[in-house]
This record gives C-alpha cells, sequence and structure tokens, in this order.
C-alpha cells in the first residue's frame, strides 16, 4: 500500500486543487497552481509578481507572516488580506502559511481562500443589521417579539418614548402583566386563534405603562418560527385617540337615538301614570277598596320602573366587555322601541329562544347596534306592516336578523350602506349604521344586508359565541 501511495503524482493533486496554492522564497513566487492563476486572471505564461498581487495596505504585515515562517520555521494563523487581479480589482482573500523544506532549504508554503462571496454575504449582514436597527430605533410602533408562553423575548427601542419602560424592564416578563384586567380575554382569545389557525390577528387592548396610564394599543400579530420554536412578532401603536373618537361618536349617536324614542317612551309612561292617578282618586273618595288595587298599582309603578332603567341603562356611557345573552339584549330593545312601533300600527314580532345565547362584548354598545337596526326597520316600514326579528345559531355563530317590509334599498347603494353621512332617509346623517358597523366588527363580526326594492330589507348581525 505504501509503494502504490509513493507513485502518485502529487502535482498534479496540487495543480488542480480548488484552493489556491503559492510556494514563496522571502517575497519571491517559486510556484504557483492552476487556481492562482485563474483567480487574479493571468495565464501560465505570466509571471507573478508577489508585490504586484498584493494590496499595499497588507504588504507590511505580510512581511512579517512570511520571516515567521522561513525565519522561525513556524505556521502563521488564517488572515483576511486583499490580492489585486491583473485588471487591478481587489479580491478579498483568507491566507494561512506554513514551512515547506526542500533539500535543507525553508520556503513559504501558502494556501489561498477565495472569500470575497463571503465578504459580499457579511457586507449586506452588516447593512442589513443596521437598516433593521435605524427603523427599529425610529420607528413609531412597537415592534414586539413573544414566545407562545407570553414571555416577551424582544421589544423595540421606541417602547420607552410610548410607554415609558426602558428594553431591559420589559424582555423577560409576561405579556399578560402589562394588559388592562378587563382585556386579557381579549388578548387570550386572540392567542388562542393565532396558535389554531396561524394567521395574522387584529388586537386592541389597554397596556399599562410605566406611570400607572393605560393606553389604547392596536396590534397586528403574525406567527413565525425561530429555531423550530413558534414565536409571536407584533406590531402594535398607540390610538388611544382614535378610540376616544370613536366613544365619543357612539355617545352622540346614542344622544340622539335617546330624543328619538323619548317620545315613545313618554308616551308609555303617560298610560300607567293615568291609571294610577285614576285609581289614587277613586280611592281618595272612598269608592274603591285599597286592598284590592295595590297588585295593580304595583304592577303599573314596576312598568313605569323598568322603561327608566332601561333608558338609563343605555344611556349611561359605562362600557364593559363580558359575557351577555343575546337572547336578553333583544328583549330590552324591543321593550324600548315597542312604544314608537306602536304608535306607528306597526308590529315588531320577535319570538325569544328559551336557551340562553351567549356572546362576548359591551352589553351597551350591542345594544346601540340593535336600536339602530329595528328602529330603522320600523322607520322603513309603512302603518299596519310588521318587522320581524329572528335569532339562531351554527358552527359557533350567533346570527341575529332584522327585516322589514318596507320601500328596500336599490342594488347600486347597498355597498354604501355604513358609509359615514350616506342614508337614504330625508333627515338621517347615516352615522348610526357607521356606528354599528364599527361596534361589530370590533365584536370580531360583521353586519350583512340584503335588500329588494319594494319588498324590504333584512340586516344580519353575526357574531362569535362566547366560550
Amino acid at each position: 500500500m505504501v509503494t502504490y501511495m509513493n507513485s502518485l503524482d502529487y502535482s498534479q493533486i496540487i495543480n488542480n486543487s480548488t484552493t489556491g496554492i503559492l510556494v514563496v522564497d522571502n517575497r519571491e513566487i517559486i510556484y504557483a497552481n492552476k487556481y492562482v492563476y485563474e483567480l487574479l486572471g493571468y495565464s501560465y505564461k505570466d509571471l507573478l509578481d508577489f508585490e504586484q498581487i498584493l494590496h499595499s495596505d497588507y504588504k507590511e504585515a505580510c512581511k512579517q507572516r512570511l520571516k515567521r515562517v522561513i525565519e522561525d520555521k513556524e505556521k502563521v494563523e488564517a488572515m483576511e488580506q486583499v490580492f489585486i487581479d491583473k485588471n487591478g480589482f481587489p479580491i478579498d482573500v483568507e491566507v494561512f502559511a506554513s514551512p515547506y523544506v526542500q533539500d535543507g532549504k525553508v520556503y513559504a508554503q501558502v494556501h489561498i481562500h477565495n472569500i470575497t462571496k463571503r465578504k459580499l454575504y457579511e457586507k449586506e449582514y452588516v447593512q442589513s443589521v443596521e437598516q433593521y436597527k435605524l427603523i427599529s430605533e425610529n420607528i413609531s410602533d412597537v415592534i414586539t417579539e413573544i414566545s407562545f408562553d407570553g414571555t416577551i423575548q424582544y421589544v423595540s427601542p421606541s417602547v420607552e418614548g410610548l410607554l415609558g419602560y426602558g428594553e431591559d424592564e420589559i424582555r423577560g416578563k409576561n405579556i399578560y402583566e402589562y394588559i388592562h384586567p378587563d382585556d386579557k380575554i381579549v388578548l387570550l382569545n386572540a392567542y388562542k386563534k393565532l396558535k389554531k389557525s396561524v394567521t395574522t390577528s387584529n388586537i386592541c387592548c389597554r397596556v399599562k405603562c410605566k406611570d400607572e396610564d393605560y393606553l389604547w394599543m392596536e396590534s397586528k400579530a403574525k406567527v413565525f418560527t425561530r429555531n423550530n420554536d413558534f414565536r409571536v412578532i407584533v406590531d402594535s401603536r398607540n390610538v388611544t385617540d382614535q378610540i376616544e373618537s370613536e366613544k365619543l361618536l357612539r355617545q352622540s349617536e346614542k344622544l340622539a337615538v335617546i330624543g328619538e324614542l323619548s317620545a315613545g317612551v313618554v308616551h308609555e309612561i303617560k298610560n300607567p301614570l293615568t291609571s294610577i292617578k285614576g285609581f289614587l282618586q277613586l280611592m281618595q273618595a272612598g269608592t274603591i277598596k285599597t286592598k284590592d288595587y295595590i297588585n295593580i298599582l304595583n304592577s303599573e309603578i314596576e312598568r313605569i320602573e323598568q322603561l327608566a332603567n332601561d333608558l338609563l341603562g343605555f344611556a349611561k356611557p359605562k362600557e364593559e366587555m363580558n359575557s351577555h345573552n343575546m337572547v336578553q339584549i333583544i328583549d330590552e330593545v324591543v321593550f324600548l322601541i315597542n312604544s314608537t312601533a306602536r304608535s306607528k300600527n306597526i308590529q315588531i314580532t320577535w319570538r325569544p329562544k328559551e336557551d340562553p345565547v351567549r356572546v362576548f362584548g359591551d352589553k351597551s354598545q350591542l345594544k346601540q347596534v340593535f336600536i339602530n337596526l329595528i328602529k330603522n326597520a320600523v322607520e322603513a316600514s309603512e302603518t299596519h306592516q310588521r318587522v320581524v326579528i329572528e335569532l339562531h345559531t351554527e358552527e359557533g355563530k350567533a346570527f341575529v336578523k332584522v327585516r322589514d317590509f318596507g320601500c328596500g334599498i336599490p342594488k347600486e347603494y347597498l355597498d354604501k350602506v355604513g358609509e359615514s353621512f350616506f342614508t337614504t332617509k330625508k333627515k338621517g346623517t347615516g352615522l348610526g349604521l357607521m356606528v354599528s358597523h364599527k361596534i361589530i366588527s370590533n365584536h370580531e363580526g360583521e353586519i350583512l344586508i340584503d335588500s329588494i326594492v319594494n319588498e324590504g330589507t333584512t340586516f344580519m348581525v353575526k357574531m362569535p359565541i362566547a366560550r
């Protein structure tokens, strides 16, 4: 075997190597393999000059390294250098050298690796890191990387300007520590949805600042993998002013609705008051026995109390996200609007389900939506017509249909319904339906509309059932 190995032509192996090999005596090139000529763009007939191919910035370092190899017989470690090709262009190389002894004389055997592509990748990487750092430090949004257990792995420097925390104060903490208690269920549901579908999710919740105040933050979350571990990247921006403006808009629209309902409510209160007044006068005159009519008086007073409580409850600006029974919400809305409907001789048909249908949301806002939809249906109806309300569930969704048999909406206008200031009513503003669409959208639902001219219109609210 040894005899066979010694018979191999090593010069051919070296000459065909994909690594450049030079044999140097001090600063004179004694031998260069084929790869070196190809790397530098020279032909075999050309004379390679060490001083010419070496970049001026590396000549002194190269001189010292060759001295260590030839005189001290040391192997020198790899070093990045720059060679100059035949056309004068620089080539990034990595070079290491070791002693080569032939007939008692010591030469430097130099190995050369072309690292031009690697240096280019490194440069691009550094540029991308610097660009990312520039964006991360100057963007107003807060970028957060979170593991699926809620641990914050990274947060952009913009968090300090927005929430007051330093990056080190937040990194490693759990995201739920900074979420308003009433909004934690919103975040939890969003994370469950992300785990299940691995799609982009929009979240709006209140986040605690360092000074204990809360800001409304709208976030877009997307799942990605890092080292085979699922992570969530979140882009958050401050929408506190927008949320407050929407609250004011909802409240102003609510007050307008209350004004329109008040005439019917006053009429509804007037009837039991007349009965109570009559019975009191008869009692005072001694015509009837008081004990025989106490139950009737209590019933009339409770009716007035319920009307007042429903109207006041709707008017209050309190907003809370909880689980609510949709059947009860519609019951209360129908009770409020019935007086207005009866004044126009319009019948509201509503057959409530016996079992509760629970949805997660703000009761006051949901009542505002159904008051708008049912009131619009009543206003669109002619005398002696009816408005039909239906509720059913299917595949984890609650569907509420509000149907009238009025004039309908032309097909070309259907896409505009819900836009601000678009309305088919003579004295309408269009804000009611716009606010309703926004409320249902914030509750992860949608409002669908179907209408046929001279046959009527159906609004359908679709919302997820609370789990």
